[in-house]
């Protein structure tokens, strides 16, 4: 049966404050509000920085690995013109 907790549905709520002063008075508002009413919760910290590091890396290593296929298939292409070199 712990087969159904991996596949069991859970809701969430995701949602930003910025840090303005009404924002963070707002967020200890709801935060303050979710512990009355007894609903569990995690607080997460995001960095926008990381996002973008995210996409980047992504970027770099398709990059990279579309060069070294491409530059495999060359090498498949020119498998006689290497033999060819190879032997003298």
């Amino acid at each position: 049966m712990r087969f159904r907790n991996i596949i069991e549905k859970k809701r969430l709520i995701l949602t930003e404050w910025d840090n303005s002063a009404e924002s963070k008075k707002n967020f200890k508002k709801a935060i303050k509000r979710l512990k009355n009413d007894n609903i569990e919760f995690i607080v997460v910290e995001r960095r926008l920085i990381t996002e973008f590091a995210k996409r980047g890396y992504f970027i770099y290593s398709v990059i990279l690995d579309s060069l070294i296929v491409i530059t495999f298939i060359l090498a498949l292409l020119n498998l006689d013109t290497l033999l060819t070199f190879i032997r003298g």
